[in-house]
């Protein structure tokens, strides 16, 4: 996987639409994650990585800071954003990480870290189609009768753990109760690039 590539699945999953944005999310994300581990496996697992990550996770050292709910926080402070799109955001670089290094690396990262981190460097789940209807048996809109046994809404899931897949997403924890912030921002209303919240975010299959 080349960086691009890396870039443009975190900013797919994540609705940024800033390049700056998604390049500081990763990095940031992949300093933390070497935080965590010892300078052999860090080692072993930039080989599997695209420049410049590589280089990232070769250049910090490990400090056993290894708290998830902190790095989520951490992500949130650096963008400015509701600890909700921190959560997010972080599981998306993570998932993506986690696809870069292919099943061995991802083996070496589940053994190293604790069990909370396991689930977020699984590759991502690619959405299954509803059958095709019979040909004696379509149906249209000029018929009145829906074509699909569940509403459009609920047809395309988000990411795992996703604040849009909540029922009130809205509701999030927020940065600025957490830690006395006089002004509560997200990406719809302040820094970084993104116009638009995550559960708005393109609904598209691909990568």
């Amino acid at each position: 996987m080349t960086y691009e590539i890396f870039l443009m699945r975190v900013m797919h999953r994540t609705g940024l639409t800033d390049r700056t944005t998604a390049d500081d999310l990763t990095h940031h994300v992949v300093k933390n994650l070497a935080y965590c581990l010892p300078e052999q496996l860090s080692e072993e697992i930039a080989q599997a990585l695209p420049a410049p990550l590589d280089g990232t996770l070769r250049s910090h050292v490990a400090i056993n800071a290894c708290d998830l709910d902190a790095l989520y926080h951490s992500v949130a402070e650096r963008l400015d954003v509701d600890v909700s799109f921190g959560l997010e955001f972080t599981q998306v670089a993570c998932q993506v990480f986690g696809e870069a290094v292919g099943p061995a690396g991802r083996q070496t990262l589940q053994a190293a870290l604790d069990p909370a981190w396991h689930p977020l460097f699984e590759p991502r789940q690619a959405a299954i189609s509803p059958p095709r209807p019979r040909h004696d048996d379509r149906r249209t809109l000029s018929s009145a009768e829906p074509g699909s046994s569940r509403p459009i809404s609920e047809s395309q899931p988000g990411h795992r753990n996703s604040i849009a897949r909540s029922s009130r997403p809205q509701f999030g924890t927020k940065l600025s109760t957490s830690h006395g912030k006089p002004e509560h921002r997200t990406l719809a209303g302040g820094r970084p690039g993104s116009s638009r919240p995550i559960s708005q975010g393109n609904n598209a299959r691909g990568e």
